[in-house]
């Protein structure tokens, strides 16, 4: 009996460990075929890209107009948009206090940019555009008073490569598509690849911007930044809303507590992501629309390949539906993210005030029964002038919101200056 009862036991462990060792070739061959097709697809900054941003002279923040809440990256050719990348790093003194060497930063940013797909709206200006609201609110919001450097430059990092390498899909699609992905992580499939990939091309020959810090520094912050990327998952956001609604209701909060300041942290980043809903609405308009194209792709794809009915937002016969479809996104996801924003931090009102105006500009384009063909003709060029001023739909006739926002707080007013 003892003998078969070894026997059994050794049979069990072997099994186990196979088991084991096959989970662990599976996630090593799901790795291999993403880096394959990384390198398929991507390239580093060559001599040339990066002689000639150096040979530009680099705009003040003012100039460029990324203090404003209202920014618009239309207003900026692909290399002007590097350029901002640099100044962002500049005026949060991030250079100087990590001793960021200039040409491996341009190096790094032209890097970055490249390594976006082309996709329809994830690409590299989305990227930018969520690294620039964080930049309004650490510079304009004031918030850069109230993190550390390195908690600084992981949300400037963080927010500048949180969708690298995206595919134009969602995590819902790599699980139906059994993607490489979906194989190699347990969940978040892009979000870890988006932060992954991130420390591939930063570790590259003359991209590392990191490699005057300590090794004790360089370990903290790159957990900041997988914080920061992991947080732009939706599904991160649903499960703490709650908690940072009440957190942000409490006027005895203390936002210096490690907790409290890694939450606030993951609210802000999800503000930066969706804050093409708080834009002025000929930006908000033309942004919706690529959103929309992007997902009814992904949706066509899982009707005609995988047999699967998409979501209505994924639908393509539901497109005239897009005003419908807004209004319910900024009801049931981004009214109580950027309500719950302004509480933490009045100077973020701008943000809730651009929120209120689009859904009624959305609710003005349903009522009319506005069709996405005429939302796409109304999608015309944008210039400076253009967007200069938030305004609600000039058809409806109603006030700029501008003159609505809340006069500005001196630091002894803002909630989120409270600490023990």
């Amino acid at each position: 009996d003892e003998s078969l009862f070894e026997a059994l036991t050794l049979f069990c462990g072997l099994g186990i460990f196979n088991v084991v060792n096959f989970e662990r070739l599976l996630k090593a061959n799901s790795a291999q075929k993403v880096v394959l097709e990384i390198l398929s697809y991507h390239a580093s900054a060559s001599k040339d890209e990066v002689a000639i941003i150096e040979r530009k002279e680099i705009p003040s923040a003012e100039d460029l107009n990324i203090l404003s809440y209202d920014f618009a990256d239309h207003t900026l050719d692909r290399d002007q948009t590097v350029l901002a990348t640099v100044r962002m790093f500049m005026d949060l003194d991030l250079v100087n206090k990590f001793r960021i060497d200039h040409q491996t930063l341009i190096r790094w940013s032209i890097t970055v940019r490249k390594n976006y797909r082309d996709v329809m709206y994830h690409n590299w200006r989305h990227g930018f555009n969520v690294a620039q609201m964080m930049f309004a609110m650490l510079t304009s919001g004031q918030m850069a008073n109230q993190f550390s450097d390195l908690e600084t430059l992981a949300l400037l990092v963080g927010s500048l490569c949180h969708d690298i390498d995206h595919r134009g899909t969602t995590n819902q699609f790599q699980a139906l598509s059994n993607s490489p992905l979906a194989n190699l992580y347990s969940t978040s499939f892009m979000e870890y690849h988006h932060f992954n990939h991130f420390q591939t091309i930063s570790n590259v020959d003359g991209n590392n911007i990191f490699k005057s810090m300590s090794e004790t520094d360089y370990k903290a912050l790159m957990d900041l930044i997988k914080q920061v990327i992991l947080a732009t998952d939706l599904a991160m956001y649903f499960r703490q809303k709650l908690t940072f609604k009440n957190l942000a209701e409490e006027e005895s909060t203390n936002w210096g507590e490690p907790d409290n300041k890694a939450l606030l942290r993951s609210m802000m980043i999800t503000g930066c992501d969706l804050s093409a809903i708080t834009k002025p609405w000929e930006v908000q308009r033309m942004v919706a629309e690529k959103i929309a194209s992007e997902f009814f792709n992904q949706g066509d794809i899982e009707r005609d390949k995988y047999g699967k009915p998409p979501l209505k937002m994924m639908d393509r016969s539901k497109r005239d539906e897009l005003p419908k479809i807004q209004m319910e996104f900024i009801d049931n996801v981004c009214m109580e993210l950027y309500e719950s924003l302004e509480k933490a931090n009045p100077l973020f009102r701008p943000l809730l005030d651009g929120c209120l105006s689009n859904r009624r500009n959305w609710m003005n384009q349903a009522e009319r029964r506005t069709s996405f063909a005429d939302i796409s003709s109304a999608n015309v060029t944008l210039t400076h002038s253009s967007i200069s001023t938030r305004c609600d739909d000039p058809e409806d006739g109603a006030a700029a919101t501008s003159e609505n926002v809340s006069p500005p707080f001196s630091l002894s007013h803002v909630g989120l200056m409270r600490r023990n």
